[in-house]
């Protein structure tokens, strides 16, 4: 099967009423709808739901926010924050999508696309 279909899978949801105290650590999409104090390491997607919480750092290729993140955001891709999301720490990525509405308020870090470890300066952001 194509690596690029298999990143689009979530394989593990984390329910509404859930809560992890813990590092997770999986090759694999993941999705958040409860509440998770501790890191995520994940080499696929992260979706936080709109009634999550998740603090104190996510890493992983894309995270689309619709909940609450409090802490250290940190992508190869991009980080996209909804209509009701929250982000409160600071991103890295190669890209920031706020929808209006959507809550963004720290500092952002853009990589630079061609050189993987290569960071632009480092900018202040505060956005409603």
């Amino acid at each position: 099967m194509n690596k690029k279909k298999n990143e689009k899978v979530i394989e593990t949801i984390i329910g509404a009423e859930t809560v992890i105290e813990g590092k997770i650590t999986l090759p694999t999409s993941l999705r958040v709808d409860g509440k998770i104090i501790g890191e995520i390491e994940c080499s696929g997607d992260v979706f936080i739901g709109q009634d999550a919480h998740v603090e104190p750092k996510i890493k992983a290729k894309n995270v689309v926010i619709a909940g609450e993140v409090k802490g250290e955001v940190e992508t190869t891709e991009k980080i996209q924050i909804e209509a009701k999301g929250t982000l409160n720490g600071t991103a890295t990525s190669r890209g920031i999508i706020i929808e209006d509405g959507g809550v963004f308020n720290g500092n952002s870090v853009i990589l630079d696309a061609e050189e993987k470890g290569r960071k632009k300066k480092p900018e202040k952001v505060v956005a409603n």
